[in-house]
């Protein structure tokens, strides 16, 4: 797997992740940063946060989240939009039911 392949270039760089920090939420999107001890330095590199706790488990590094992340995906609205559920039910309604009946698992 690519954090696999991420995690073992990390260690052969001779660097190590110290952390990982989910650090902000804009318009229902997710930000993280992997946080990497190199060279006597801390280097902080921008990553989907779904990569980088993947990463951090891989390497029993600890995982963060913003303060204010949390206060606002509180009150974020990930439900889809009445009008994408209205149009979905009209599809699944107009479906024949002759024509799933051609497709085999």
């Amino acid at each position: 797997m690519t954090h696999d392949l991420l995690k073992n270039v990390i260690q052969d760089l001779k660097a190590s992740i110290e952390k990982i920090v989910v650090s902000d939420l804009k318009e229902n999107t997710f930000y993280a940063l992997i946080y990497l001890h190199v060279s006597g330095e801390i280097v902080a590199v921008d990553a989907r946060p779904s990569d980088a706790i993947a990463l951090a488990l891989r390497a029993r590094a600890p995982i963060f989240v913003e303060e204010r992340v949390i206060d606002n995906a509180k009150t974020v609205d990930f439900a889809p939009e009445k009008g994408d559920a209205e149009r979905l039910q009209k599809w699944l309604e107009s479906l024949d039911p002759e024509e799933l009946g051609k497709y085999k698992m």
